[in-house]
C-alpha cells in the first residue's frame, strides 16, 4: 500500500502559514506528517503553532536550532547566540505556554524512519562529526550532498534550515528540502508531499499555499519582539 507523507520545515512561529498548509493537506489522503524543525522563534505565534501541531495525527517531529535556543533560554543554559537574536529567544521563551515546555525539550535532533523498503533520515540540517550543524551551503548540489551522505544507508534525506527549497537525486538517493513554510518573501507557504510505493519508488509533489501574510506581518509589528528589524528586513524581505 502506497504511503503519502507531508513534509514541512521552518514554520518559525507563523500560525497563519501553517494553518493554510494543514488545510491544503486535507485535499490529499495524507498518512503522516514529517516536521523538520524550527517550529518556533522569529514569528510571534508560538503557542498557536504548537497547538496546531499537537492536533495533527501521525506527526513525526525533530528540533531545529531555534527550537533548541528557546529550550536553552527556558533552562537558563549558556548559548553562543548573542545580541538581538538571543533577546528574541528569551522573549519567545517568556511567552511560551508552560504546557509546551516538556514537548519542546524532548524533541530529538534527528530521526530515522522506514517506509516500506525506503530508509529515511529526518534532520534539520547536515551534521558534522560532533553532531553540530554544518555551515549553510548557499549553493548546494547533487554532488555536494551525495558526498556528505556517501557513507550513509539512507534512500531519502529530508532537511531544512537554509530557507531554500531543494530536490536533488542520484541513482540511489534523494535529498529533499520542502522550503521554509513560515519565512518567505511572498504570500505563500511551501511544503512537499511524498508518495512512497511498496517497492521504494518515491514521487514528490511541491506545493505553494497562499495565506494571509499581511495579517501575520501586522501582528508581528504589533507584538514588536526583539530582532524585529532583522526578521522583517532580512528574513521576510518586508521592510521595517
Amino acid at each position: 500500500m502506497n504511503r503519502k507523507i507531508a513534509v514541512i520545515s521552518d514554520i518559525h512561529g507563523n500560525h497563519h502559514a501553517l494553518s493554510s498548509v494543514i488545510e491544503d493537506m486535507g485535499k490529499f489522503d495524507i498518512d503522516a506528517v514529517y516536521c523538520l524543525g524550527d517550529v518556533i522563534s522569529l514569528g510571534h505565534q508560538t503557542n498557536e503553532v504548537l497547538e496546531l501541531l499537537e492536533r495533527l495525527d501521525n506527526l513525526t517531529i525533530i528540533r531545529g536550532n531555534h527550537d533548541d535556543e528557546v529550550v536553552k533560554a527556558l533552562r537558563n543554559m549558556p548559548s553562543e547566540v548573542t545580541g538581538p537574536e538571543h533577546d528574541h529567544h528569551l522573549w519567545v521563551a517568556e511567552h511560551l505556554d508552560p504546557k509546551y515546555q516538556q514537548f519542546l525539550g524532548a524533541l530529538p535532533l534527528t530521526l530515522e524512519r522506514e517506509v516500506g523498503v525506503c530508509s529515511i533520515l529526518l534532520t534539520h540540517y547536515h551534521l558534522d562529526a560532533d553532531a553540530a550543524y554544518s555551515p549553510i551551503d548557499p549553493a548546494p548540489s547533487v554532488k555536494s550532498l551525495a558526498h556528505t551522505y556517501q557513507d550513509e544507508k539512507y534512500d531519502l534525506v529530508l532537511f531544512g534550515h537554509d530557507h531554500m527549497r531543494h530536490h536533488f537525486e542520484t541513482d540511489h538517493q534523494i535529498f529533499l528540502n520542502p522550503g521554509p513554510l513560515g519565512v518567505t518573501s511572498k504570500a505563500y507557504a511551501p511544503y512537499a508531499i511524498m508518495e512512497i510505493e511498496n517497492d521504494g519508488a518515491i514521487h514528490i509533489m511541491h506545493r505553494n499555499i497562499h495565506y494571509d501574510r499581511k495579517s501575520f506581518i501586522d501582528g508581528l509589528r504589533k507584538e514588536n519582539p526583539p530582532a524585529i528589524d532583522f526578521i522583517l528586513n532580512v528574513l521576510l524581505k518586508e521592510g521595517g
